[in-house]
């Protein structure tokens, strides 16, 4: 789960560095760059060397990367549409409510996590 989290992250920021992933996602630094590792041998990730600083390294989707978390997100989407349906309308509904309010919580967090909550949100 945590290499599609990765994937799923460098597909919507391409560029990011390990310490970079790591703190977005609350991960110890030598955690991310094993995962990482891992990822560049399989041919999910790319490391490309900053030309600016050639000890720093961005991270980037191979397209077999982004080929893999295309299929995964698409495989899950279609294993909840499939549990979603045999259950009742009101726990539909329910869930439904509660995913906006998880998607709210979800953006708040990253706005506070980049420092970008305003004094007038708070």
């Amino acid at each position: 789960m945590a290499q599609v989290e990765i994937l799923q992250r460098l597909s919507e920021e391409p560029g990011l560095r390990v310490s970079e992933l790591a703190r977005r996602h609350r991960l110890a630094t030598n955690t991310v760059s094993t995962l990482i590792q891992q990822m560049v041998v399989t041919d999910l990730v790319t490391r490309v060397t900053d030309k600016s600083d050639r000890r720093a390294v961005s991270l980037h989707l191979t397209e077999l990367g982004q080929a893999s978390l295309t299929g995964w997100l698409h495989s899950n989407q279609q294993r909840i549409t499939a549990a979603l349906e045999h259950l009742e309308p009101e726990p539909r509904r329910l869930i439904r409510e509660a995913l906006l309010a998880l998607e709210e919580l979800a953006d708040s967090l990253e706005k506070v996590d980049h420092g970008l909550e305003t004094e007038s949100e708070t």
